[in-house]
């Protein structure tokens, strides 16, 4: 195969996991939202992630959180933040990794407010303790059936990008 093949055959692999990775990141009701703690483990809990309006990025994504809560100390502290989505009904799974972003802007929050949301806060879009957290991935593992390598769950597939740059894999 020429490199110019090679190079297109890349191309096509990667377009069609970053399609099976929106998929399933777009079938999942909830995602995990990973954080490192200070003594180096993990803390995971559900979230119902937004996609940000910042970015036409399918993989920009926020979450409602409030102000001093666990999760934001320790994404003000890493600055890193990872989302598991799985879906069981396709055997797909997809983990999305990079920087996790602090947002406290009224206007954002007032424009993407939720009512279900003024359960957790009463003052709705104008408690200040509410806010916003970005994940920005860099990275991305999935595995998802008939489009990840064969024997399915030997091996997933795993993208990168730099800050401007196009998806590319490192492992497929």
């Amino acid at each position: 195969m020429t490199s110019t093949a090679a190079m297109e055959a890349g191309s096509t692999s990667v377009e069609r996991l970053l399609a099976a990775a929106v998929a399933t990141t777009e079938k999942a009701r909830y995602c995990w939202a990973i954080t490192v703690a200070e003594d180096g483990s993990v803390n995971a809990r559900p979230m119902g992630p937004q996609k940000s309006p910042a970015s036409e990025d399918p993989f920009g994504i926020l979450f409602l959180t409030r102000r001093g809560s666990r999760k934001a100390l320790e994404i003000g502290r890493t600055g890193r933040l990872s989302a598991v989505y799985q879906h069981d009904a396709d055997d797909s799974y997809v983990t999305l990794i990079g920087r996790g972003v602090i947002i406290a802007d009224r206007a954002l929050l007032r424009t993407r407010w939720q009512p279900a949301w003024n359960q957790f806060f009463p003052a709705g879009a104008d408690d200040e303790t509410a806010i916003f957290v970005q994940l920005e991935a860099d990275r991305i593992e999935l595995w998802v059936r008939g489009v990840t390598p064969e024997p399915f769950g030997t091996r997933g597939a795993i993208m990168e990008r730099g800050p401007g740059q196009p998806w590319r894999m490192v492992q497929g």
